[in-house]
């Protein structure tokens, strides 16, 4: 994936998930996205999903396929997030 075309993308993900904070802060599936951010930051696949698509099982070969891991870490640091 291209530098543009990730870094365009956060602005978007940024806002969905400050709003997802604010309606309900503390729900699981935040908590989950933080984990999979903070473990795809580092390199790592974000976690297997239970399920297969396009050959993948991960979080990041499923929903993310090409993002490099400074999407990630720009995610996390802008949602002040640890990774």
């Amino acid at each position: 994936m291209l530098y543009t075309q990730w870094k365009n993308k956060i602005p978007e993900t940024i806002m969905r998930y400050r709003q997802m904070e604010m309606s309900v802060p503390g729900a699981s599936m935040i908590r989950e996205v933080k984990w999979q951010y903070r473990d795809m930051a580092t390199g790592g696949t974000g976690g297997t999903l239970g399920f297969e698509e396009n050959g993948h099982t991960t979080c990041r070969g499923v929903n993310y396929p090409g993002y490099p891991d400074e999407f990630f870490q720009e995610v996390c640091d802008l949602m002040s997030w640890p990774r």
